[in-house]
């Protein structure tokens, strides 16, 4: 589930700022640095703003305002820091590896935000903006957020930890691997489902409604959900269309799955320490084709980002110099 990071192989050499600090006095404090192509290690004591349409590929640097990614364009930065929030504009992208940022992430009709190895102190929100060409993703491997709501787009979180709760509200689908929400994990009207696979949740898990399917532990297969998930709270599976699958559970409320059509299918390596209050019929191997459709999400999110990495990277280096 990680991608290699193609700026890893760009030489340091063809960084024209490398190592330095640009300083403002107080007068300055309310510019903004535009970025259209490459920088260094190299301090902003300035926001920054990405021009519409343009790339900016940052290495090294630390921004001390805000940033803004304008429309259609651009943003990666690696091993760097951003001290303030990020808005995502109409179709921009905004890329962060081994990089942190001290405030909010906001896609506001943004192409998607992808986070690897990095961190965000407040949330990770994506909304609907009218006229966006896409409804986004927030894709987020191996990093920390203090939680996510998303009300568009779809949600990907893996190897990950979620300070807060986890909210999804009319999205693609909300997938889940390997990650712990210190919050409640609310999933509802997905279009193409969701899974929670050898996470913990240390609140209520509730997957309401929805035409896709929902996987909540599923049982063990190989090279699927490989462990228990542990649910705090409640564990709720309501109202899903596209079929509910509940297995390999641990679950300190009650468990319930009501109005599914199918029926949900309900394991018995489930254990529970409140009551258990189920319409159900016993839990069968998945079938092919849902556990594809879950691989497929992930493989769809894996080629979205490397394309937009290997063009944002290509394109400010051919820009030259940022600043």
């Amino acid at each position: 589930m990680k991608l290699r990071n193609k700026a890893a192989t760009v030489a340091v050499a063809a960084l024209a700022v490398g190592g330095s600090t640009l300083m403002a006095s107080p007068a300055q404090a309310d510019l903004i640095t535009l970025c259209s192509g490459h920088g260094g290690a190299v301090t902003l004591p300035t926001d920054l703003a990405v021009p519409a349409g343009e790339s900016c590929y940052l290495d090294g640097t630390v921004v001390q305002g805000d940033v803004i990614v304008r429309q259609g364009a651009n943003l990666h930065i690696v091993g760097g820091e951003i001290e303030g929030e990020v808005i995502v504009r109409k179709d921009g992208y905004f890329d962060a590896s081994e990089s942190s940022v001290g405030d909010r992430v906001v896609n506001r009709g943004s192409y998607g935000t992808y986070l690897e190895d990095s961190s965000a102190g407040a949330a990770l929100r994506a909304v609907a903006v009218d006229g966006a060409a896409n409804d986004g993703f927030a894709y987020v491997v191996d990093s920390s957020v203090r939680n996510i709501n998303a009300s568009t787009g779809t949600v990907y979180v893996s190897g990950s930890r979620v300070g807060g709760a986890v909210k999804a509200e009319g999205v693609e689908f909300a997938d889940l691997y390997d990650s712990v929400v210190r919050g409640d994990l609310t999933v509802t009207g997905a279009t193409s489902g969701g899974i929670l696979c050898d996470s913990e949740v240390i609140g209520d898990a509730t997957f309401t409604g929805g035409t896709g399917p929902i996987a909540v532990g599923a049982g063990e297969q190989e090279d699927f959900c490989s462990s228990v998930n542990y649910v705090d709270g409640d564990l709720t599976v309501s109202d899903v269309t596209g079929g509910a699958y509940v297995d390999n559970n641990i679950v300190g409320g009650d468990l319930v799955t009501s109005g599914n059509q199918p029926t949900a299918q309900v394991g018995d390596a489930n254990r529970v320490r409140g009551e258990i209050l189920t319409e159900e019929v016993a839990l069968r191997a998945l079938a092919a084709a849902v556990t594809e459709e879950f691989a497929e999400h992930e493989d769809g999110l894996q080629s979205e980002v490397e394309e937009a990495r290997s063009e944002t990277i290509d394109e400010a280096m051919e820009a030259g110099p940022a600043f």
